[in-house]
């Protein structure tokens, strides 16, 4: 058996496997970046194995039965140990209920899949475990060093204004995901950059982004963007906790222009709920609530707004920093 080490930013997640290459897709969401031993203190643990994924018994009464958008049937029950989710003949997790401790089984070939729900539900109850929270939206750092959080519906373009904003001199910390804590005097936020999948329209609206389009066009009409190209072009910024400067919420505008205004919390605290809380047939789960409850504080905390992108997005950077008052960015 192997281990590795994930910073979680001020505390330690173990990975477990037999082989090296399950832990090596598992640390894919933290970029590869992985320790032999804990730098900071231990708060979960993650068992990974090879084998045959966990079937749900017959006769059990299923939280949550069916499709997971782009993986396929799933179902979701209470188990004596804890509760499980499983792709059947793919994957399953397990999340204890008495221990700081999840486990995967994987079918072999389908190592790809450490990535998805499975592995993003295992980091966070890992974050969980350590006072922090996962959050589905992009992170750009402001001249100031505070980062703007934002969230947007799917299809909103999160991913073309995050690299547009970082285009305008803001620094990148995740077009994706952010891990937040409420738990200090300010909400903090941390980013787990990967490479950018960019839609062919991206790629037209932002010119400076088609050089670096790696393979093929994919059947969604996506290409990536690495992070060691983008590096060459825009500031993307090393793996630190930073405080929260404003929220905001992306959504599209007709005009050519853009605008960034503000908006009510709870326009904001529903579209982050609806988008991140997970519900089952029973209700909603207490980790969830709990989820709920720290997004709420952190809406509450800080100021919000409405960033409508227009047709020609170069221009969110200025708009952005006008409406938090900043005026030009510090070399």
């Amino acid at each position: 058996m192997i281990q590795k080490f994930f910073d979680l930013q001020g505390a330690s997640l173990r990975v477990t496997a037999i082989t090296p290459v399950l832990v090596d897709f598992f640390g894919r969401i933290f970029a590869g970046r992985s320790r032999p031993l804990p730098t900071a203190p231990l708060a979960y643990g993650l068992t990974i194995s090879s084998g045959e994924p966990l079937t749900m018994p017959a006769g059990t009464e299923p939280l949550y039965q069916g499709p997971i958008l782009d993986e396929g049937e799933a179902c979701f029950w209470q188990a004596t140990e804890g509760r499980v989710l499983s792709f059947p003949d793919v994957i399953s997790l397990t999340l204890s209920d008495t221990a700081r401790e999840a486990t995967i089984i994987v079918a072999p070939g389908a190592e790809e899949r450490i990535v998805m729900t499975c592995g993003q539900l295992a980091l966070q109850a890992a974050l969980s475990a350590a006072n922090q929270f996962l959050v589905h939206a992009a992170g750009l750092t402001l001249p100031d060093g505070r980062v703007a959080l934002i969230f947007g519906r799917s299809g909103a373009g999160k991913t073309t204004s995050t690299l547009a904003l970082a285009a305008g001199g803001l620094g990148l910390c995740s077009d994706d995901a952010m891990a937040c804590s409420v738990a200090g005097e300010r909400p903090t936020a941390w980013g787990m950059p990967r490479s950018l999948k960019v839609h062919r329209h991206t790629a037209q609206m932002l010119p400076w982004v088609e050089p670096l389009l790696v393979g093929d066009w994919s059947a969604e009409d996506e290409r990536q963007v690495t992070l060691a190209s983008l590096r060459n072009t825009v500031t993307v910024e090393p793996i630190a906790p930073r405080e929260i400067a404003a929220v905001f919420l992306l959504d599209r505008s007709d005009a050519a222009t853009s605008r960034c205004e503000p908006v009510a919390k709870a326009e904001v605290l529903a579209l982050a709920a609806a988008d991140n809380v997970r519900s089952t047939r029973v209700g909603v789960p207490a980790g969830e609530r709990e989820l709920f409850r720290r997004l709420g504080e952190l809406v509450r905390a800080v100021p919000a707004y409405r960033l409508s992108a227009g047709s020609r997005p170069t221009d969110l950077a200025t708009v952005m920093l006008a409406a938090l008052n900043i005026e030009k960015i510090v070399a």
